[in-house]
């Protein structure tokens, strides 16, 4: 049985108290962006079951705000298909529309922060670019972490796949507001996985680069 510490992610937010809908037009600000960085969608195969994650990669997303208790703030990702995960604590909606995923809080390893963080966990998710929203409730500061596996591969006498990670840190964000990530990712650990994040606030944008290494998973 899991701990009760351990919150359900979209049963939790869909609890926040409601506060005004914001409308779409920071979306605006980062279409040419989005133009510019987009991969094409391949034609991959959906996995079935949490078992493929070690076969066809994984894709990881943890935030956290700088209050304690709950973050206040929502995610929602969008996979290269179209297909939404997530929950916006602004419009009150939810999605849970990828073929194996989950989402949680994590309130049991409070540490000396003593506030909780947010999970989504993508199993097998298909190569192409994602749309990560990060959405505020409340005016606050939050940290991104995304870390990727790419699938198995035979190597020698082992099976190996890569893993990638980025950080974003302590980036403010308003209330009501939200910023997208352009997130790159391939199933294959041969190419390089990015990740864009368009600051509304600013006219720049914030890149980080995934450092690649091995991951050996499993012997033949």
């Amino acid at each position: 049985m899991l701990n009760c510490r351990i919150l359900k992610l979209l049963t939790l937010l869909i609890m926040i108290i409601p506060t005004p809908v914001l409308s779409h037009a920071n979306f605006a600000l980062v279409t040419r962006f989005a133009d510019n960085h987009i991969r094409a969608v391949i034609d991959e195969l959906d996995p079935d079951d949490t078992g493929d994650c070690f076969a066809l990669g994984e894709l990881d997303i943890v935030f956290r705000t700088d209050n304690s208790g709950l973050p206040n703030i929502g995610i929602v990702l969008t996979d290269p298909r179209g297909r939404r995960f997530g929950f916006d604590p602004v419009t009150k909606r939810a999605w849970d529309a990828l073929p194996v995923a989950q989402g949680y809080l994590d309130c049991d390893d409070l540490g000396s922060t003593d506030s909780c963080r947010g999970l989504i966990q993508v199993c097998g998710p298909v190569s192409g670019t994602y749309r990560l929203e990060v959405i505020a409730q409340q005016s606050t500061s939050y940290s991104v972490s995304i870390s990727a596996r790419s699938k198995r591969v035979p190597d020698g006498h082992s099976l190996q796949s890569y893993r990638s990670e980025a950080d974003f840190e302590n980036v403010a964000i308003r209330a009501r507001s939200r910023n997208v990530v352009l997130l790159n990712y391939s199933r294959d650990g041969r190419e390089k996985v990015t990740a864009q994040l368009r600051h509304p606030l600013h006219p720049h944008y914030y890149e980080a680069h995934f450092h690649r290494h091995p991951n050996v998973t499993a012997r033949k």
